[in-house]
Formats: structure tokens, C-alpha cells, sequence
């Protein structure tokens, strides 16, 4: 999606509306300030003291004895002592923190967990793993807020009983790496910080027009020439090799984050045919793009070889990422190309196709297809429900939330994640805390026994704008007020409330070094963002006049042929 025009619109409508700078007041640490605000909360008299005579007796699984091994090493961080662990056989020791698998009831929410801070122990109790490491990362933030705040040499937990589970189970990130890319140990700082907020999902946006960022064994000139572009007169670019991508799946993994990968067909592919020409419609030459916006160029949908290119792809995808979702992209495709190319016509015909947007329903069916040999299953963005959409497919609503209602009507599963909240490559002056914060995921009109296929939603940081050195203040606090209105019920949501427990979280982001950014922006900042996406369209003007006139047509809802 892209992601810098819409804001032309946007920001038309609204550049002279004004606002406040509101940026973080002095951090006041609260240990129960939590964020997510967790289902039931209720405080007892008392508190635990973590000493070195403090043990973590820990269930008999793997991945309980690695979140009590974090959990001992958050305590270190707080400048704590290291603590033993132990196995738990069920017998309570006082004294002791306790991770506890506990037998799931009839309907129970794996994530779920529950919490008792008391003077003689902490029990921590859980139907899964996955709701051990959630309810260890509500201790870990009374930890980091601890007294004297975080880095302080005391750490003690107040008396506190939890009751948590979340109310979406889709809770995401997607970073876009192809118009800027982050580093490995960015993307696992990422992962951390997701975790910390209980988001669970890592949407890897690992190729576009601007650069392909994964290796792929069967094609080596995807890491010789589509992963650099020219800016500048220099190389820009990178590449995630086989072993990055293993390292970052299992550093989520640890963390019960799912990793999904996306790899945008039948658009967004300069990358991929300035290496491989033959895959495109015309036979090239192409370049890497140095231009934001949609291209001309796409995969050509009459040639087997895009399908034999595509298929060996996704195939070593599959291997790579275990995840049971891959994201195809599917969005911005135009079909000039489509239109004028005789092997994409010979096969509309041979289909007994109507037009182009069948036939691109046809490409996502037969990429549906290459997954499911795979045992994956394909989401793509809202575009993919013109022209027809294969019955397992999930959809990814961007523009607005119509997609979403459009795919649940019609029994399938959403994601909904629309341009006015989650978008935060938006400027502040358009996407504020307050804003994103008033989201709800569940659209108007979907009927009661349909609002579980609403999977949840996801924070969509396109890079067009960010760099590594800026990313981390577009996406916090923001990706705090997206955590709370996924995981949390939306009764009582009251953001001055969020506000106030946010001062304590500043002051948890400050001791990780994060580069957050303000809460909102003047409103004169609107005419900014206004004047820099107008430079973007005037670029794609100057190279392409009828690409310019089809991206105005689908940010401002218009119909027609490309």
C-alpha cells in the first residue's frame, strides 16, 4: 500500500485545522500502570521483595523454563539478583515466583493467564505457554517501573491479583524493509518491544518496487541486483540471508510472536524483473526504483515463467518461515500492461475471462494455490476481493474498513487495519496518540455471530519516510495505544486514563533507549506533510502521466479502467 499520496488527500481536507504539541509530562512510575490494561485488576495489601534466596519454579516445558530464564534475566536488568530455577511439581513454595501450566477449561483463551502478587509469593498460572510468557511480561513491566524506576537496585513487586486474556488474537506490526532497511538486531529490538506490549504478530514487508530483501537460493541475482537500488549516485540496499531470517523466526518464536512474511505479486515487482526482465510483460530493461508510488510494471500473468518463478519462491518461503500465513500483496496493481500484452490476452480468453481485475483473481487463486502445497495459507490486501477471491484467503483492509465487512460477509476472515488509524508513517498532525487510540477494529454492521472472523489489526509503518534512525518515533507511543485496543475489552476505554498511565511507560522507554516520538503535532504541520507528498505526485507525473491519474483514481475511490 502505498502510503505517501493518500496523505496528499488527507492532509488537503485538514492542513488548516489547528492543534497543540502534546509531548510526555515528567514520567511518575506507577508499577500497576500497565499497558495493556488487563482484564481484571484488583490491588491487595502488601508486597513481594525479590531477594538472592528467591527461586522461579518453573512448569516442565521448554518454553516455560526459557520465559523464566528471560524473567530472571529481566530481574538482573533491574539490577536484581540472578535467580535459580527449578522445576514446579505443583507443590507452592513461599517465597517463591511461580510459572504454573495450569488445565485449560472448556473455551479458555490460550494467551489467558492469571496473576497473584502477594507477601509470601507470585503465582503465575496459565492454560499455555504462550499465556505464561504474557503474564511474565505484566511482571516485567512492574519490574522495569519498579521503585526509583527503572535501572533501580530494589525490586519489588506490589500486591496485586490479575485476570487477563486478550480480546483479538491478530495483534501486529507490519515494518516495511524495502523502501528503507533495518538491520537484523533492529528487527529484533522490534520484536522485543512487541512483546513487551503482548503484539504477536511481525508482518515482514520484504519486497516491493524499491528492493527485494530476501535470499533466495534458486535465484541469486534477487541479492546481486534486486536488493540495491541508486540513490544519489551510491548503492542503497540490503539483504536478510537464510541464517538472518532463522535467527530473527526463533528470536520471535521465543517470544510466541508469529513472523509473516509478504511477498507483493502481481504488483509492486520492479525489484524482481530489473533482475529477471522476462517475468514482466514487455521484456524490460528495468531498474531497481528509486521513486516511491505504484509502477507501471508487473508480473506478466499469461507467461508460465512468472508461475515457475513464483512457485520456487514461495516454496522456499514456505522453508524458511513456519508460520502458517504468507502475504501475497495482491494491492496497486495496475493493468496497463495486462491490457496490451498478447500472452495476458491469449489467456483471458482461454479462461473465458471477462477482464483484468478476473484475471488478477485468477494469479491470487493460482498463488493460493502454491501455498497451499505448502500447507500455508495466503492473506492478501483488499484489493484481492475484485474480481472473485479463493475461499481460504484472509483480507487485509486498508482502504477503510469496507474491505473487512465486504470478505466477513462473505465467511472470511479480516484484518483490519485502515489508513485513518494504524498507518503510522502518517505524520502526527494526521494520526495522533488520541487517535489511534479511538480505534475500533470491529466495523459497524458486522453481525454478532460474524465478529470472530475480525481477526484483530496491525500498526502498518510503510518506510518511504523512515529511516532506522527515525522509525522508532513514528512508531512510539503510538504502538502502545494499538496494543491496549486490541488486547483490551473497549468498555471503560478512557484515553486521558491511558494517558495517565502512559507518563509511567516514558519512563520504561527512556531506560531501553527508545527514540520515541510526541503524542500529536501542530496542526500547521498538515500544510508540511501536504507539500512533501504533492513533490511525491509531481515525480510520478514527470515519469508516468497515466500511473499518476491511476493512483488519484484509487486514493480517491473513483471506478474505472486503468
Amino acid at each position: 500500500m502505498h502510503r505517501g499520496v493518500p496523505t496528499v488527500l488527507a492532509a488537503g481536507m485538514l492542513m488548516l485545522c489547528g492543534c497543540t504539541n502534546k509531548g510526555p509530562m515528567e514520567a511518575v512510575m506507577d508499577q500497576r500502570a500497565l499497558i495493556p490494561r488487563p482484564t481484571q485488576v484488583e490491588s491487595v495489601p502488601g508486597s513481594f521483595t525479590i531477594s538472592g534466596d528467591t527461586i522461579i519454579f518453573a512448569s516442565d516445558d521448554a518454553s516455560v523454563r526459557t520465559t523464566a530464564a528471560m524473567l530472571s534475566g529481566w530481574i538482573s536488568d533491574a539490577k536484581g539478583p540472578a535467580l535459580m530455577i527449578k522445576s514446579y511439581q505443583g507443590a507452592r513454595r513461599q517465597g517463591a515466583i511461580h510459572l504454573a501450566l495450569e488445565a485449560p477449561g472448556s473455551g479458555i483463551n490460550a494467551e489467558s493467564y492469571s496473576l497473584r502478587i502477594g507477601p509470601d509469593e507470585v503465582f503465575l498460572g496459565a492454560p499455555s505457554p504462550e499465556g505464561v510468557f504474557r503474564g511474565a511480561q505484566t511482571l516485567r513491566q512492574m519490574i522495569l517501573a519498579g521503585p526509583g524506576g527503572p535501572g533501580n537496585k530494589t525490586v519489588r513487586l506490589p500486591g496485586i491479583v490479575i485476570r487477563d486474556a486478550p480480546r483479538f488474537p491478530w495483534r501486529g506490526l507490519n515494518l516495511d524493509c524495502s523502501r528503507h532497511f533495518y538491520p537484523k538486531d533492529f528487527i529484533k529490538r522490534c520484536l522485543d518491544l512487541l512483546a513487551l506490549y503482548k503484539m504477536n504478530v511481525f508482518h515482514w514487508h520484504l519486497t516491493d518496487d524499491q528492493g527485494w530483501r530476501l535470499e533466495i537460493k534458486k535465484y541469486p541475482r534477487l541479492a546481486q541486483v534486486s536488493a540495491f537500488r541508486k540513490e544519489g549516485g551510491a548503492d542503497y540496499g540490503g539483504l536478510y540471508t537464510r541464517d538472518d531470517v532463522r535467527e530473527i523466526v526463533e528470536y520471535a518464536r521465543e517470544r510466541f510472536i508469529t513472523v509473516v512474511p509478504e511477498i507483493e505479486m502481481p504488483g509492486h515487482c520492479q525489484a524482481v524483473l530489473a533482475a529477471y526482465p522476462e517475468l514482466s510483460c514487455t521484456g524490460g530493461p528495468f531498474k531497481v526504483s528509486a521513486r516511491w508510488g505504484i509502477h507501471r510494471d508487473v508480473f506478466c500473468a499469461g507467461s508460465e515463467d512468472t508461475f515457475r518463478f513464483l512457485g520456487d519462491v514461495l516454496a522456499e518461503v514456505a522453508a524458511m518461515f513456519p508460520g502458517k500465513y504468507i502475504h501475497i500483496g495482491g494491492d496497486e496493481c495496475p493493468k496497463f500492461r495486462w491490457k496490451a500484452c498478447p500472452r495476458c490476452q491469449a489467456r483471458m480468453k482461454e479462461l473465458g475471462l471477462r477482464d483484468e481485475k478476473e484475471l488478477q483473481s485468477w494469479f491470487i487463486t493460482r498463488a493460493e494455490s502454491m501455498l497451499a502445497a505448502h500447507g500455508r495459507r495466503l492473506i492478501g490486501w483488499d484489493e484481492i476481493l475484485e474480481g472473485g477471491l479463493p475461499e481460504s484467503a484472509t483480507v487485509q483492509s486498508w482502504r477503510g474498513v469496507q474491505g473487512a465487512v465486504e470478505a466477513v460477509k462473505q465467511g472470511r476472515r479480516a484484518i483490519v487495519s485502515p489508513t485513518s488509524h494504524t498507518y503510522f508513517d502518517y505524520g502526527l498532525a494526521i494520526t495522533s496518540l488520541e487517535t489511534v487510540y479511538s480505534f475500533e477494529p470491529i466495523p459497524p454492521g458486522i453481525p454478532e455471530d460474524r465478529r470472530g472472523l475480525i481477526l484483530g489489526s496491525e500498526a502498518n509503518m510503510w518506510s518511504e519516510y523512515a529511516t532506522v534512525d527515525n522509525v522508532e518515533e513514528k512508531l512510539f507511543p503510538r504502538m502502545l495505544a494499538l496494543s491496549e485496543t486490541l488486547w483490551s475489552r473497549p468498555e471503560g476505554r478512557d484515553y486521558d486514563e491511558f494517558h495517565g498511565r502512559l507518563q509511567t511507560h516514558y519512563g520504561i522507554l527512556d531506560a531501553r533507549g527508545v527514540r520515541y516520538g510526541a503524542e500529536r503535532e501542530p496542526g500547521i504541520l498538515k500544510a508540511w506533510y501536504f507539500m512533501r507528498d504533492l513533490r511525491t505526485l509531481f515525480g510520478m507525473i514527470a515519469d508516468d502521466p497515466g500511473i499518476a491519474w491511476h493512483t488519484m483514481k484509487l486514493y480517491l475511490g473513483m471506478k474505472g479502467d486503468d
